[in-house]
C-alpha cells in the first residue's frame, strides 16, 4: 500500500514539474511578447512626438505663407487700382481730342 502511495505522490511530483516547465516557458513567451510590444509602444510614441512636431512646423510655415499671399495680393489690387486710375483718366484726356 505504501508503494503506491508513493508512486502515486511519484506521479503528481511529475505532473507538477511538467506544469512547472510549461509555466515557466509561457511566462517567457508571455515577457517576450510584453517586451516587445513596450518597443512598439515606445517607437509609437516617439513617431506622434515626430509628427506633432512636423504638424506644428508645418502650421507655422502655412501661416507665413498665408501673410504673405495677402500682402501680395494686396500688393496686386493697390497696383491694378493705380492701373485703372491712369486708365481712366487717359480715356478722360483722350475723349478731350
Amino acid at each position: 500500500m505504501q508503494l503506491q502511495n508513493f508512486e502515486r505522490l511519484e506521479e503528481k511530483i511529475k505532473k507538477a514539474v511538467e506544469l512547472i516547465d510549461r509555466l515557466r516557458e509561457e511566462n517567457q513567451q508571455i515577457t517576450s511578447s510584453y517586451r516587445k510590444l513596450e518597443d512598439q509602444v515606445s517607437n509609437f510614441e516617439k513617431n506622434s512626438e515626430n509628427l506633432s512636431r512636423e504638424a506644428e512646423r508645418l502650421k507655422n510655415e502655412l501661416s507665413i505663407k498665408e501673410r504673405d499671399f495677402i500682402e501680395k495680393k494686396k500688393e496686386v489690387k493697390r497696383r491694378l487700382s493705380k492701373l485703372l486710375e491712369k486708365l481712366v483718366r487717359f480715356e478722360a484726356e483722350s475723349g478731350r481730342f
